[in-house]
């Protein structure tokens, strides 16, 4: 056995051995209690009755037809312990490919240290995730192709039925967990119409259709109705929980220590945060659609994707999930494709993520270091992304020449 690989199966065993400890911690261990709100709403589903009369902190704020698409489980009989069992191994699972192919997208040569760097600083949110049963890793299933589906090629002729077919997925995330709103943006940048035309067809046959042959449409129209009063129904106390750490909710916090109201300066600061990454975003569109590059595509989306940390209203610490493909395209490039040459600002920024992730159950991130840490990652990526302009990028998978846009002249092409 070569020198290379027993280092990949020490690096593989250490790795492994600290994920062991973590989940093993006791006061770490699964209480399923998200998965909990999923398994009453599909059981108020099937039984035709709204699942949005719950009191308290565990409501359910998802759309009525995946209510009633959390029902199966119920049709097809079993216990909520043995199907949350399936679900905990199905989400880990599920996790582990999805970081394995974004890390062979990456660098398929350098793919199992790219993976292992995933789990070796991504490892707690994960152990989160799967603890309290959520199912963050379905809407990511879902939006997956945004990855690699760039600006369809300007030859393309005739109906875009891969858009459709996008469209009608990431309508079921948005449906799922609304924060995969934050793709409208990209679609729009991709002009990918049909992305947005499969999207409006799924809501209609999903919320109308479906929910009116099931329910009836008085039911199904009143239904839809109070899925919606419930999105605006959050309250300013859960705005700045203790465990809130997305913009909106640090910023709150700080006013609380500090005695101050939290009033319009924060939403002014929040909407300053949405145009600074609306403007990184709209760049790397444009560069991604100008020299053809799938790796700019990834780039693109896993800032979008990261961005919901920040903006999104509500954002509990193990969301740092969401900042994983931009992580891994940021130390892939920086670290494993220049021999280790590390400069100090990206040692700061690394060591400052790695902390945001390690101790985000501490009171330290709940006041802000995952803010903090999420900034520098996000722009720190965007600049020496932009001072990398016109330089040759790192090895990438070859999208189909249908899925890459033309290029200028002189633009290099994977």
């Amino acid at each position: 056995m070569s020198r290379l690989n027993i280092k990949k199966l020490l690096a593989l065993a250490g790795v492994a051995c600290l994920m062991l400890v973590q989940f093993r911690a006791k006061d770490s261990r699964p209480d399923f209690s998200d998965f909990k709100v999923y398994w009453l709403a599909g059981a108020k589903a099937i039984a035709h009755q709204t699942v949005y009369d719950v009191e308290g902190h565990y409501q359910y704020k998802y759309s009525p037809f995946v209510a009633l698409f959390w029902g199966l489980p119920h049709a097809l009989g079993g216990s909520r312990y043995f199907w949350a069992l399936a679900h905990y191994a199905a989400c880990a699972l599920g996790f582990l490919v999805i970081w394995f192919v974004c890390a062979r997208l990456l660098d398929r040569e350098r793919r199992l240290w790219l993976w292992l760097i995933a789990l070796f600083t991504f490892s707690i949110g994960l152990r989160d995730e799967l603890k309290l049963g959520q199912a963050n890793l379905w809407p990511l299933l879902l939006v997956l192709p945004a990855w690699v589906s760039g600006a369809r090629s300007r030859d393309a002729r005739g109906f875009d039925a891969s858009g459709f077919t996008i469209g009608a997925a990431w309508a079921f995330a948005v449906q799922w967990k609304l924060y995969a709103l934050v793709l409208g943006p990209v679609w729009l940048l991709r002009r990918r119409w049909a992305v947005f035309a499969g999207a409006i067809v799924f809501t209609l046959l999903s919320l109308g259709g479906v929910l009116s042959a099931v329910h009836g449409s008085d039911f199904a129209w009143q239904e839809n109705i109070r899925w919606l009063r419930s999105l605006t129904a959050s309250s300013e106390e859960l705005l700045i929980s203790q465990y809130n750490v997305s913009a909106l909710g640090i910023f709150g916090k700080w006013a609380q220590s500090t005695g101050l109201a939290f009033g319009a300066w924060a939403y002014v600061l929040w909407l300053m945060l949405a145009c600074a990454w609306g403007l990184i975003l709209l760049w790397s569109e444009r560069e991604a659609a100008a020299r053809g590059q799938t790796y700019l595509v990834f780039w693109s989306t896993s800032w979008a994707w990261a961005g919901i940390v920040l903006l999104n209203p509500l954002v509990w610490p193990y969301w740092l999930l969401f900042c994983l493909p931009l992580f891994l395209a940021y130390v892939h490039e920086q670290a494993l494709t220049r021999g280790l040459q590390l400069d100090a600002a990206f040692c700061v920024v690394v060591s400052v993520f790695l902390l945001a992730n390690w101790l985000q159950n501490t009171v330290l991130v709940h006041m802000g270091l995952s803010f903090v840490a999420v900034c520098g990652l996000m722009f720190d990526a965007q600049r020496r992304a932009r001072r990398r302009d016109g330089q040759q990028l790192p090895p990438f998978l070859t999208l189909s020449r249908s899925a890459v846009p033309s290029t200028r002249a002189g633009a290099e092409t994977p």
